[in-house]
């Protein structure tokens, strides 16, 4: 038991820095696209699915779910975003008993070409360039006791825009406790433990040697031309626990709270009803969010022959940006 303490010590470690991170950075963070949710369930659940995701979609909101794969689990969603964007996600989880439970899951950010304008051809110039951001992670999730579950993704991030490109290598932790009392089930992540990030490329190259040519002693311009920037880290807790239990429905509780390292905190109140393991329909208020307070959605399950298909959608709010659909499938064998 000495190792697993220690694993847990490390965990709260993480935790505990992750909170002390939130203070004084507010609107400090790039590769902003980590923070979008990326699948409709956890989305309709306001945000909330630390303690509840499962397999393939837990990858995202706490790696350790990953180990509730029966065998093979695949996740696909897609997110319509703001101002013509689109955000695409897609995990593969596979049990391997003993071993534990691997991962991998990408996550695309990406947006139309867009036309270059310049001060003298505002209508453009026929050239044309993209902007996209991307993120590759592996993961692994393994029981330490029957009710304690550890899980860990280490990924690659990218953001690119034109020719210049920012990338990093960062770490999400969590780790998922069931306990028989109401199902209650406490869940912990970190998300996007890593380093700085800061652009760099050819355009960037050639304006810092204008302005070496200027031969100017302590030329602000060239540390304005490379500016470090964080990643959106965050510290999450939530509970999930099922007051009511009956034999065709199940009324789940959902409860989380949301530490980001460039905002104040924020509280999440979700609720999700199961009937007969076939129809689910769930709601959230969040509290202390800029923007968009509920959020709805709904899912099915179907099981054939052995295979458990899984189609769900989300509804939510963003206040004066509008509203946000997402679709997500699923399969488990």
């Amino acid at each position: 038991m000495r190792h697993y303490s220690i694993i847990l010590t490390l965990i709260l470690l993480a935790a505990t820095f992750g909170m002390l991170m939130a203070q004084g950075n507010l609107g400090q963070s790039g590769a902003n696209f980590l923070q979008i949710a990326v699948e409709p369930r956890g989305a309709a659940l306001g945000g909330g699915g630390v303690a509840l995701a499962e397999g393939a979609a837990a990858l995202y909101w706490n790696p350790a779910g990953a180990i509730y794969t029966e065998n093979f689990d695949i996740n696909l969603s897609y997110t319509n975003w703001f101002l013509d964007t689109k955000l695409a996600y897609g995990a593969v989880t596979k049990n391997f008993g003993s071993l534990g439970t691997f991962g991998l899951s990408v996550t695309s950010f990406y947006m139309d070409d867009m036309e270059i304008t310049t001060v003298y051809a505002s209508e453009g110039t026929g050239e044309y360039y993209t902007a996209g951001d991307i993120a590759i992670g592996l993961s692994y999730a393994r029981s330490l006791t029957d009710r304690f579950t550890f899980g860990v993704t280490a990924k690659y991030v990218q953001e690119k825009i034109w020719n210049e490109t920012a990338d990093q290598i960062a770490l999400d932790i969590g780790s998922l406790y069931k306990t028989d009392f109401y199902n209650l089930r406490i869940g912990m992540s970190v998300r996007n433990f890593a380093g700085k990030m800061k652009f760099s490329g050819d355009d960037i190259d050639q304006r810092i040697k204008e302005e070496e040519e200027r031969q100017q002693a302590g030329n602000p311009r060239i540390e304005r031309l490379t500016p470090e920037f964080r990643l959106p880290q965050t510290f999450q807790l939530g509970v999930a626990f099922d007051p009511i239990t009956a034999e065709n429905w199940n009324l789940t509780f959902i409860s989380d709270v949301d530490v980001p390292n460039d905002n104040e905190e924020r509280v999440i109140f979700a609720m999700e009803y199961e009937f007969q393991n076939f129809a689910y329909l769930r709601g959230a208020y969040r509290l202390n969010y800029d923007e968009g307070s509920y959020s709805l959605g709904g899912g099915l399950d179907i099981k054939l022959s052995g295979v458990n298909s899984r189609l769900d959608y989300s509804f939510s709010t963003h206040g004066l940006l509008g509203d946000v659909h997402r679709f997500g499938f699923g399969i488990s064998l």
